[in-house]
């Protein structure tokens, strides 16, 4: 069989597009043609001319925020499909990054089959939901309500979030996000408002117990 789904893996980590790489190897249908180490790397290489029909994305690379490169990808380029392979838990990441374009979320505990089978679906068109996320957007759907603190959050202020968990400083995601440190103060005071927290430390304790950190 021809292989004729092109791939591009956008990961930091060399093991892990390795693994990817041999994974897709035995495949006759799926072929990668290209890896980005970050997120800005990725949106140059899709503006170049090779051509892709798949974008294998983690969720935190050096650089730009995840949520930032999706809006991106989807606004420049709608119709390509973007596959989540992360650590993230996905019961806290999943929802979010579908909202933003991602067209299938498998976290890097699954199958081998499971990347295969994702890759595939993505390439026909269609969206691709494990069976946690499919009972994740149902539960959304009919207990809109019962929402956790930081689902109250907007996409900005959980990016915020999720770097002072990090242990990054206002200073250092000012830079990341390209905003100013004021801008960020703002945003963090107003997630402190919204989760009833007091500090930077109770933020990192929270993300931890909510697994918004990578495993």
């Amino acid at each position: 069989m021809e292989n004729n789904i092109k791939v591009i893996i956008a990961d930091d980590h060399a093991v892990v597009r390795t693994g990817i790489k041999l994974i897709l190897s035995g495949t006759p249908d799926i072929r990668v043609v290209d890896e980005a180490i970050s997120g800005n790397v990725l949106l140059k290489k899709l503006k170049s001319d090779t051509e892709v029909d798949v974008v294998i994305l983690d969720v935190h690379m050096p650089g730009r925020d995840v949520l930032d490169v999706l809006k991106d990808i989807h606004v420049l380029y709608p119709k390509l499909p973007i596959l989540i392979f992360t650590m993230y838990d996905e019961s806290q990441y999943a929802l979010r990054l579908f909202k933003n374009g991602a067209w299938g979320y498998i976290n890097k505990q699954g199958s081998h089959d499971e990347i295969i089978e994702a890759i595939r679906t993505l390439h026909g068109g269609k969206k691709y939901y494990s069976k946690t996320q499919t009972e994740l957007i149902a539960n959304t759907l009919f207990e809109s309500d019962k929402k956790t603190p930081h689902e109250t959050l907007t996409d900005r202020e959980f990016q915020i979030l999720c770097m002072i968990s990090e242990g990054l400083r206002n200073s250092q995601i000012a830079k990341r996000l390209n905003v100013s440190k004021n801008t960020i103060s703002n945003h963090r005071n107003s997630i402190l408002k919204k989760m009833d927290l007091e500090n930077n430390v109770e933020i990192a304790h929270y993300a931890v117990k909510h697994k918004l950190t990578p495993v």
